[in-house]
């Protein structure tokens, strides 16, 4: 999607403010952030986009209208009102598109935007019996 696409989205969300498109990169970037975490990826947040970027597409524009977009809006509307959840149903939305980003992109993550960082994830340890696991640190847990 243009970044000038993004910027105007963006500005309506937050009910016709007119922030420049580096004013909001913050915000942008925080919702970026919110998806590398929640489905353990790489994407590039908008601040370390090449000066002469003119589109983010590192995933579907679906994921930048239903997760993107809320979330920006959400972390402008809880830095504006010093701290409190300014916009409940900006949050909402942006998780909602979040469960369905996960739902349904994460097996189509290419590749070099998949973390190698494990963390602490499930496993399966028994294929035939279907038992689960934990690894933490390189430690299995059966659970």
């Amino acid at each position: 999607m243009l970044l000038s696409k993004i910027a105007r989205l963006v500005n309506k969300a937050l009910a016709g403010e007119l922030l420049m498109y580096e004013d909001m990169t913050y915000y942008l970037d925080k919702a970026i952030d919110g998806i590398n975490n929640e489905l353990n990826t790489t994407f590039p947040v908008f601040s370390e986009l090449d000066d002469f970027a003119t589109e983010y597409n590192f995933f579907p524009d679906t994921y930048i209208r239903q997760v993107v977009i809320p979330g920006a809006a959400w972390r402008y509307f809880n830095a504006d009102e010093e701290g409190n959840n300014g916009s409940p149903q900006y949050e909402t939305d942006m998780r909602e598109g979040l469960f369905y980003m996960k739902r349904d992109y994460s097996d189509k993550i290419p590749e070099e935007y998949q973390s190698d960082n494990t963390g602490g994830i499930l496993f399966e340890v028994e294929s035939v019996t279907g038992d689960r696991g934990l690894e933490i640190d390189g430690i299995n847990w059966q659970l």
